[in-house]
Parts: structure tokens; C-alpha cells; sequence
């Protein structure tokens, strides 16, 4: 071949856009699943926010997570059957034998961790129970619902499609760094914002990843994430990345050095939950009691 061919080789679309076997390469097959989620994002949001403006946020809430949740496992579909050419089973949300018991230890991880967390800073006084409202736990039960579907997105986004194909081009861990650092990045223009809050977050996305690496499914990840949020919202009573969501089970009081206490962005700006977080990865990442279900391995076939 002459120079000029290997020129035109070296340069040609088809060698940086398509792999051997004709298809679109993974790394843009990623981008193309970040560039559609958030042009779709910044429409639905809008939209659903326009359609439902005076509706109680306990309804809010759950649909625009529904519908975020309906259109991006269509869009994961799409790109699943005309890019990759594989089933929908790949993507690891359904329901084979085994996600029961992999949902099962994402709560009690996520327990697990939280209770550690708070349990430090009440030691620590930073965080003080006053009052117990048992007459609000019809609504922490409402919360329960809405907060499992904002982690089911959530987790779809960050640890589904655009990760695994990510993963796929560059490696577990340049894949993990990337989507842990656009979830970090995104929670950034969150109320109460602070740098240790984004180390954190930063740290979560890891950990979260991680579950899915272990079993090769989002159903770990997501029960992680969902009780993560409801024990430290709903049940501990404390801000979830800056938000506080009414009812909760306790009135509390939180003082002290924001580095400490996580300040109004609550315990993932304390440096409490840096310390938990990193233990978690450490173990989770060597632990042989996470593993793919036979099922999904034969899935991901």
C-alpha cells in the first residue's frame, strides 16, 4: 500500500467511527446515549414541569420519574437492537432468577452504610434526634415509592447503557471514572453544593458501579441507591443531596462543622460518609458474595 492510501486509511471515517465488523464502535455508541439523554432530559423536564406547575410534588415527582424512567429504557432499546444488536436482557434489568436476592443486599448494604454514617454523627453530636412522628408514616411510605423510581433512573442513566458501552471501548476503569464523575458533575448544581459534597458523590458513582460490575445487573445498584436515600431522607430524617423531602419520621437538628455534619446538603457533605464510602468500594470490590447471577451470565451471552 502507498503512502497516500495509508493516508486516506489512517484519516477515513470508517476507522475512527466503525470497528471491523461494520458496527458503530462503543465509545460513540456511549456518547450517542449521553448526547440523546440529556437533549431528552431538557425537553421532558420542562414540559412535565409546565403540565404539572400547582400539582402536589408527591405526584410530580413520580411521574416525571416514570416518565424519565419509560423513555430512557426505550431509548436504551433502540440503541440495544439498531447499534449493538443485542437483546434488552443485556442491559441487566429483568427479571431473572436470583434479582430478588441481588435487590435484597442492595438494601441491606445501603442500610447498612447509612446507619453507619448516622450513627457517627450522632456520636459526634452533630446530628441531634428531638421528636419522634409516628402519625407521618403513611407519607414516608409515599416517599418510599418516589424515591425507588428517582434511583431506578438514576441508576439506568449513570450505571446502564452509556457505561457498559463506555466499559466496553476503554476498560472498567476508565468506564466507572467517567459515568462516577458525570454523576458527581450533575449533582453539582444541587442547593448546598460543596467540594467535599462532589468528592462524595464522586465516590457513590464508584461504589454504586461497582454493584453493577459484581452482578452484571442494575438491581443491586438500584436497591443500594433506593435505600441509601430513603433511610437517610425519610427514616434518619436528614437532607438527601441538599433536598429536603416532608414527611419524616423524626425532627432533628443538625450543627457543627459543615465538614462534619454534611451542613444542608446533609450527611454526603460529611466527611463521615467519605471515610464509609471508601470502606464500602474497598470491600465490595473484593468480597466474593456478590456475584452474576448464572442466569444473567447466560443472558449476556
Amino acid at each position: 500500500m502507498d503512502e497516500r492510501a495509508e493516508t486516506e486509511t489512517f484519516f477515513s471515517p470508517r476507522r475512527w467511527f466503525l470497528g471491523g465488523d461494520g458496527a458503530v464502535r462503543p465509545l460513540w455508541r456511549s456518547a450517542l446515549f449521553v448526547f440523546l439523554g440529556v437533549a431528552l432530559f431538557y425537553l421532558i423536564v420542562p414540559a412535565l414541569h409546565g403540565a404539572t406547575r400547582g400539582w402536589p410534588k408527591e405526584i410530580g415527582w413520580p411521574l416525571r420519574s416514570v416518565v424519565l424512567t419509560v423513555v430512557f429504557l426505550l431509548m436504551t432499546w433502540l440503541l440495544l437492537a439498531v447499534f449493538d444488536r443485542r437483546s434488552f436482557r443485556t442491559l441487566g434489568l429483568w427479571f431473572y432468577a436470583g434479582w430478588g436476592g441481588e435487590f435484597g443486599k442492595g438494601l441491606a448494604l445501603g442500610a447498612a452504610l447509612m446507619g453507619s454514617v448516622v450513627l457517627a454523627l450522632v456520636a459526634a453530636r452533630a446530628v441531634t434526634y428531638h421528636a419522634f412522628a409516628p402519625e407521618e408514616l403513611a407519607g414516608v411510605l409515599t416517599w418510599a415509592v418516589i424515591l425507588l423510581l428517582a434511583a431506578a433512573w438514576e441508576e439506568i442513566t449513570f450505571r446502564g447503557y452509556g457505561m457498559q458501552r463506555l466499559i466496553e471501548a476503554v476498560g472498567e476503569p476508565g468506564g466507572v471514572l467517567v459515568f462516577s464523575a458525570l454523576f458527581a458533575l450533575v449533582h453539582m448544581a444541587n442547593p448546598g453544593t460543596t467540594t467535599l459534597s462532589s468528592v462524595n458523590t464522586f465516590l457513590a458513582g464508584i461504589l454504586l458501579s461497582l454493584a453493577y460490575l459484581k452482578t452484571r445487573a442494575l438491581w443491586l445498584p438500584i436497591a443500594l441507591h433506593w435505600s441509601w436515600n430513603f433511610l437517610q431522607g425519610q427514616i434518619f430524617s436528614l437532607p438527601i443531596s441538599g433536598f429536603n423531602f416532608a414527611p419524616r419520621l423524626f425532627k432533628t437538628e443538625v450543627s457543627g462543622p459543615e465538614w462534619i455534619s454534611g451542613g444542608s446538603y446533609g450527611p454526603e457533605g460529611s466527611i463521615v460518609l467519605t471515610v464509609v464510602c471508601v470502606l464500602a468500594i474497598l470491600w465490595v470490590g473484593q468480597t466474593k458474595s456478590l456475584t452474576p447471577s448464572p442466569a444473567m451470565e447466560e443472558g449476556l451471552e
